[in-house]
């Protein structure tokens, strides 16, 4: 009996020691904890992992974003190819398999997708399918340490960003010297949803008079202002801002090549063509400009017009394009050329669409090609000055770029245009009126979307979207 009960006593106070049952506890606690030390040095590796990923998407989108004009309409063209992978290079990343528009990728190594226009988000993306945008995802396979032990040797790091080209500017004066080269006229309003540029180095070189208005994204002057007695110019300028590279953004586009024989009648060139009716017009050479009268109704086909001044024995023609009021007058993909002065004289262009008869104008310019975003083009060397107003009231749409860096442009435009650009030595924007009373104002627009390469101005820079 003693041995027994001795024997149940050892046990019981076996069972009654606790200090096995901590050890045993100690141990299991130990080995959670390193594993979440493990599970902390894993996460924390593949975030900063992603960071330096994200780093590398983002300048890799900024730089094929860079490359959107050059490309056209070519999307995910070699130029942006080669410019995100330079980047993802320089960003210390080697060995990237480049995919484009949404492509499979490998299950290991490292993938630099390129997708233009946007696709990896599907529709949900405001900028899916639109061309003017460019997507980089980057994927990497990173190796991980204490995960391992459970199964998870690798897990996949991905980056993504979205960027496009930095706003251009829709509004130049080139001249470099003269006072006023932008003025605002009294009871004029002006509204640009995109930057303003004044080149002139004068101290008056931007003016703004009584109870006009201005509203822009920015405006830069060269030199200064004069007065600024308007209502109000928002957001202030920016005085002293240096002259962009390039001083005149559209100095690249080509000159339109001139036909030796004329379009139309008359195909001689003694007179202008005159239209007065109803007419419509296919592009080429027009000797002597077109003159459309206020009861005309001209439809022009899609192609580039271009208006000589060339006279015939003798007889010096003006050329140009004038649009009087009260006509009807649309065409969809057109440019008009003015071509330089060859006897001294030249016509300008004349849109006069207000008073005292409402014209219905609606001009577009094309969307693809060599002058891609370009209504109006006049020769560098002719200075022949530009009238362009037209109302809303009539049914306005002028769609596109006018581009008289030589000339001197008067302004009053409203209407339902997507975008709209003027590049010109000096700019009047005047009051914009249906009889008598100022109740629009002057609109740019900044939507390039329906052109493949974007604004037809150069890209000074790029930026991120998402």
């Amino acid at each position: 009996m003693d041995q027994r009960r001795s024997l149940q006593n050892i046990g019981i106070s076996f069972f009654r020691d606790e200090s096995g049952q901590t050890a045993i506890i100690a141990a299991v606690c130990l080995v959670m904890l390193v594993s979440f030390i493990g599970l902390a040095i894993d996460v924390g590796n593949l975030r900063y992992q992603q960071r330096k990923l994200q780093a590398a998407a983002d300048a890799a989108a900024l730089a094929a974003a860079l490359e959107l004009q050059s490309c056209g309409t070519s999307h995910n063209c070699s130029a942006m190819q080669t410019a995100a992978s330079k980047s993802v290079t320089e960003n210390a990343y080697t060995g990237a398999a480049l995919v484009l528009n949404c492509g499979a990728t490998a299950s290991s190594g490292l993938t630099l997708m390129l997708n233009n226009p946007v696709c990896a988000n599907g529709s949900s993306d405001p900028n899916a399918s639109n061309t003017n945008y460019v997507e980089v995802v980057m994927k990497q396979y990173k190796s991980t340490y204490f995960a391992s032990l459970l199964g998870f040797t690798s897990v996949p790091v991905v980056a993504r960003a979205e960027a496009t080209r930095a706003p251009a500017p829709c509004i130049y004066a080139l001249d470099k010297t003269s006072t006023n080269a932008i003025s605002v006229d009294a009871l004029a309003a002006l509204q640009a949803q995109c930057p303003i540029v004044d080149e002139s180095s004068s101290p008056s070189a931007f003016g703004c008079n009584v109870l006009a208005a201005v509203s822009a994204t920015l405006i830069r002057v060269t030199g200064g202002t004069e007065g600024l007695l308007c209502a109000g110019v928002n957001p202030p300028p920016e005085v002293h801002a240096p002259i962009p590279t390039p001083a005149d953004p559209l100095a690249y586009l080509p000159k339109p090549a001139v036909p030796s024989t004329c379009t139309g009648s008359p195909t001689l060139g003694l007179t202008s063509l005159q239209i007065l009716g109803t007419a419509t017009l296919s592009p080429g050479r027009y000797c002597g400009g077109i003159i459309i009268g206020p009861a005309a109704n001209v439809t022009f086909l899609p192609g580039t017009y271009v208006l000589t001044n060339t006279g015939l024995l003798g007889i010096p023609l003006l050329g140009g394009l004038t649009v009087t009021a009260g006509a009807t007058v649309q065409g969809n993909g057109v440019t008009f050329y003015n071509d330089g002065p060859s006897n001294g004289l030249t016509g300008g262009i004349t849109f006069a669409g207000t008073l005292p008869l409402i014209s219905n104008i609606n001009l577009v310019a094309p969307t693809t090609g060599t002058y891609a975003g370009i209504l109006f083009f006049q020769d560098p060397n002719d200075t022949a000055p530009a009238i362009l107003a037209a109302s809303i009231g009539g049914g306005t749409k002028l769609e596109g770029a006018f581009y008289f860096p030589s000339a001197s442009v008067s302004y009053a435009v409203s209407g339902s245009a997507k975008f709209n650009i003027l590049v010109a030595k000096d700019i009047d924007f005047t009051v914009l009126t249906i009889g008598g009373t100022a109740y629009e104002q002057s609109v740019f627009g900044n939507n390039y979307s329906t052109l493949p390469g974007g604004s037809p101005i150069p890209a000074t820079g790029a930026v991120l979207i998402q």
